[in-house]
């Protein structure tokens, strides 16, 4: 099983452009808001909200931490929203991108957390490099990710590199 992410075109572009600033070789991140439409199995996206600096509790170049105030911020509003949660962040210095062992022990923690507060709705997550990107959801009542396949921006189709669900078929995120 698979998912895939449909938004606007201007959307995907404020976020590649917010990800990859010039001269700034620290991860960004961002969330989108969605809709998630069962008999497609794809996301739907309504909102992007991009972070900044205050909304982090560490933003290094390898690594993102969200505040309290920021998680309890983004849950309220996807809650009053009655949205799904689509976590965005980049790896800057990776060209076949991946999601690493710190966002695999991030999603330990945070998934089961959120996708609780907001009644089981599914929930994706994407890493963007800077001529790919990867992803993973939880949908359904499944404890078990499953792949994003791709991002639809309008007539393309962005196909994800899969290397993060063929990390986690070697084994690789079973060190943590």
């Amino acid at each position: 099983m698979s998912v895939s992410i449909s938004m606007q075109g201007d959307t995907f572009a404020d976020i590649q452009r917010h990800l990859f600033p010039k001269g700034d070789w620290r991860e960004q991140g961002g969330f989108l808001f969605s809709r998630f439409d069962e008999d497609k199995q794809e996301f739907v996206v309504i909102e992007w909200l991009p972070l900044t600096g205050s909304d982090y509790a560490f933003q290094e170049k390898d690594y993102l931490e969200l505040s309290d105030s920021t998680r309890a911020s983004l849950i309220k509003k996807a809650h009053d929203m009655q949205a799904s949660l689509i976590e965005i962040h980049c790896h800057p210095g990776q060209f076949k991108v991946a999601f690493s062992l710190a966002d695999w022990m991030g999603f330990h923690e945070f998934v089961p957390h959120i996708r609780w507060r907001l009644a089981n709705r599914p929930y994706a997550a994407l890493v963007f490099g800077h001529e790919c990107v990867d992803g993973f959801a939880w949908v359904g009542e499944q404890k078990l990710l499953v792949n994003v396949k791709g991002i639809s921006v309008g007539k393309a189709f962005y196909a994800t590199t899969g290397n993060s669900m063929n990390a986690l078929s070697r084994g690789f995120y079973e060190k943590i």
